[in-house]
């Protein structure tokens, strides 16, 4: 049994845990990128606890902007529309872009946002999350660097959260509505 944090939630990803997979996919990307210029941008709310982190595990400079999409709102189910709130200002042209997500859930965002970047023409387009349902199809949408596989469980935590709330745990837990 996973123990439980203050609010009464399961603990699914304890915060060595995600420390240990953050630094992992950062050497990852260290070594795939080596000195090729190098853009992430963080899809925001959601990635920025994540996205600062693995940052601090690229030992290289790079470029860093974020992007702010909405498909959710304050509900706790997605709308089925993706809309941009705030846009990336970084020119990607010719450079390579690593999208950074919280979670990769039903692939709607992340459609949207390949498509949106693509646009653009950076060099290469990769996505880093640090989350992917078991329901996606990988072979579909490829998420590159990932660091845990969960199930249906609503989470929150880690940058994640439930109508707002709960961003700022150090973990990741199963919300009960």
């Amino acid at each position: 049994m996973k123990p439980l944090n203050e609010y009464n939630q399961r603990i699914l990803l304890q915060k060595d845990e995600i420390d240990a997979a953050v630094r992992s996919m950062g050497q990852r990307i260290l070594e795939d990128y080596a000195d090729e210029p190098l853009t992430l941008i963080g899809c925001l709310k959601g990635s920025f606890i994540f996205m600062a982190d693995l940052v601090r595990a690229i030992h290289r400079p790079l470029h860093i902007d974020f992007i702010e999409v909405s498909s959710y709102g304050n509900d706790l189910s997605s709308s089925g529309n993706v809309r941009v709130i705030k846009d990336f200002k970084h020119p990607v042209q010719d450079s390579h872009v690593l999208i950074v997500e919280d979670i990769v859930d039903t692939g709607l965002t992340f459609d949207f946002l390949f498509e949106h970047i693509w646009l653009k023409k950076p060099r290469s387009l990769e996505i880093a999350a640090l989350l992917v349902r078991n329901s996606v199809d990988l072979e579909e949408r490829s998420v590159k660097y990932h660091g845990f596989t969960i199930g249906d469980e609503y989470v929150v935590g880690y940058g994640l959260d439930a109508a707002g709330l709960y961003r700022n745990l150090n973990h990741v837990a199963v919300f009960e509505k």
